[in-house]
């Protein structure tokens, strides 16, 4: 008993920790089949299982429209729509592979750059200073100089105390009184 309980303690894998299943039998191995222990009944369930393996002409079928509004949420379709257009227009001039894959790679691309274009949006136009307790503190660092170089060595632009931690409080325009 309690080798059959350490058998199956095995750690997470792909099947969930259920063993997989081997589909070709115990004959997949071409000496095996080729042994005197390869009988008659057993070849004709390999003759089946190979012949099982080919698919019929009319596989993979594609998906139908009833099938695609069962498994598909209402907002997914809404947003998919365009670029399904997009594809059934772009099939008979540039063919179907490349229609599937602008479909696929072209509203990745715009979610992207939607990212890239919010992100600098937010970095430029809600920077922290001293109105507002959030937003990123964008800072430019000192320009590079080497000893030799003309403007070595470079000068801080911080040279009060009162410079430090500024967050552009010196620059104001209101409550000068």
């Amino acid at each position: 008993m309690a080798d059959k309980v350490s058998k199956y303690n095995y750690p997470s894998s792909y099947t969930g920790g259920v063993q997989p299943m081997n589909i070709r039998g115990i004959f997949e191995d071409e000496r095996i089949r080729l042994s005197e222990e390869f009988t008659d009944e057993e070849r004709a369930w390999r003759k089946q299982w190979l012949k099982d393996q080919v698919l019929s002409p009319n596989e993979p079928r594609p998906e139908s429209e009833e099938w695609i509004r069962e498994i598909r949420n209402p907002i997914r379709r809404f947003v998919s729509k365009p670029f399904q257009l997009l594809e059934s227009s772009l099939a008979p001039v540039t063919g179907k592979t490349f229609a599937f894959g602008f479909r696929y790679v072209f509203p990745k691309t715009l979610a992207a750059l939607g990212a890239i274009y919010l992100t600098w949006y937010h970095l430029k136009y809600h920077q922290n200073d001293w109105t507002r307790a959030y937003g990123a503190k964008v800072t430019v660092p000192k320009p590079r100089a080497f000893p030799g170089d003309s403007n070595f060595p470079v000068k801080s632009e911080k040279t009060e105390p009162n410079d430090f931690c500024d967050r552009g409080f010196k620059a104001r325009k209101v409550f000068l009184d």
